[in-house]
């Protein structure tokens, strides 16, 4: 995975740059921390060192005898840049350009992608210095994740919250795996388990538990995609800039897949349909007394007939996808492939290991067209043959 170069300004919320740094590990990055001395004044270096299991960078100068180019060599060696929490003070000396420390100096020789997350009073936050010097990082490449409003550490109510550090890793995530390459697409994702009723209090159903379909609508919304999600029973938090359509039956997700389909660039149809449902069921509770033995005739449903053009079924299984668009598959989920043969090595003394600098893949996109490369059209249930 990348390379990130945590950079922890001063102020109260310093503290929770501890917690961007692990969700950052848990996700497989590799972190190195640098701080700023009014940083040091709230969080200490050896807290980072020992969650990280690296050196902390905090001056810029180790010592008159010293050699050492550590802002160059620690520039070199990262993905991404991210300062969080980003203070007043920092973001000034960002766009004034002053390389009077490490950190500093380390945004000077970066050239790889900035994401800065501020953190401040509210009226510093809307002071017109700090807005005017935002506004020339944004100029130059240098991406914000936007402060949340709320009680603030000096007891004031405003914006000027440091975002929540999965936001913040959020961010992160998707400037790494290149933000925006489905921006302007439309993506559908149906999730989850249909149920078939019984009678108003049964039903049939099975175990899924909608979190591939999750995972896939939140790959592509961090690629900036228009996201709606089919929800068949999924019991997970939802996000206010997802659109989502409840689903329970399967007769439900056909119908509003036939719907959406139409007006999406990208299908992902990772929800698991019930195959039948009762014949007849019933319009009161089944009282099991007096019923004693209970006979069901199950009746196939909907997701058994025809679909969209250009697939085989609406309310399919088992994470079929097709792209009216041809957009990669590999897009949505947000995987990245590596060249096996790296062009170089960038070594760097004591900050961690010597990693290999990734390469852009030059591997054509897969998706799944409406007919094969021999001119035959694609058996039901997908490109491999039958039901998924």
């Amino acid at each position: 995975m990348a390379e990130v170069l945590l950079g922890v300004s001063g102020g109260i919320a310093a503290y929770k740059a501890v917690d961007v740094m692990r969700i950052l590990q848990r996700r497989g990055h590799g972190v190195t921390v640098v701080m700023t001395a009014a940083a040091r004044r709230f969080v200490g270096p050896a807290t980072f060192a020992a969650l990280s299991g690296r050196r902390v960078g905090t001056r810029l100068f180790a010592g008159d005898e010293t050699p050492g180019y550590d802002h160059l060599d620690l520039a070199r060696r990262a993905d991404l840049l991210l300062i969080a929490p980003a203070s007043a003070n920092t973001i000034a000396r960002m766009a004034a350009g002053l390389a009077d420390g490490l950190l500093a100096s380390i945004h000077l020789a970066f050239d790889g992608p900035v994401v800065i997350a501020p953190a401040m009073n509210t009226r510093m936050f809307l002071h017109p210095a700090t807005a005017a010097n935002l506004a020339l990082l944004r100029e130059r490449g240098v991406q914000m994740v936007e402060p949340e409003s709320g009680l603030l550490a000096d007891g004031e109510v405003g914006v000027g919250r440091l975002a929540a550090p999965e936001a913040i890793a959020d961010a992160v995530e998707a400037r790494l795996a290149g933000a925006g390459s489905l921006r302007g697409r439309r993506v559908l994702v149906s999730a989850g388990g249909t149920r078939e009723p019984i009678d108003p209090v049964r039903y049939l159903g099975n175990r899924s538990s909608g979190r591939m379909g999750w995972a896939i609508a939140e790959a592509a919304r961090r690629r900036g995609a228009e996201v709606t999600v089919l929800v068949a029973n999924v019991d997970l938090p939802r996000r206010p800039d997802v659109r989502y359509v409840d689903t329970p039956t399967a007769a439900d997700l056909h119908r509003e897949a036939l719907a959406a389909f139409p007006g999406c660039d990208l299908l992902v149809m990772a929800a698991a349909v019930a195959d039948f449902r009762p014949g007849a069921p019933r319009a009161g509770k089944i009282d099991r007394r007096a019923e004693g033995t209970l006979a069901l005739e199950l009746a196939p449903t909907a997701s058994s007939g025809p679909g969209p053009s250009g697939c085989a079924r609406a309310s399919t299984s088992s994470s079929t996808t097709t792209s009216r668009s041809r957009a990669s598959a590999s897009e949505a989920t947000g995987t990245r492939s590596r060249s096996s043969a790296p062009t170089g090595r960038s070594a760097c003394r004591g900050w961690g290991r010597t990693r290999a600098p990734s390469a852009s893949s030059t591997r054509p996109p897969r998706c799944c067209p409406r007919r094969r490369n021999d001119g035959a059209a694609p058996p039901p249930g997908g490109g491999s043959g039958g039901r998924p």
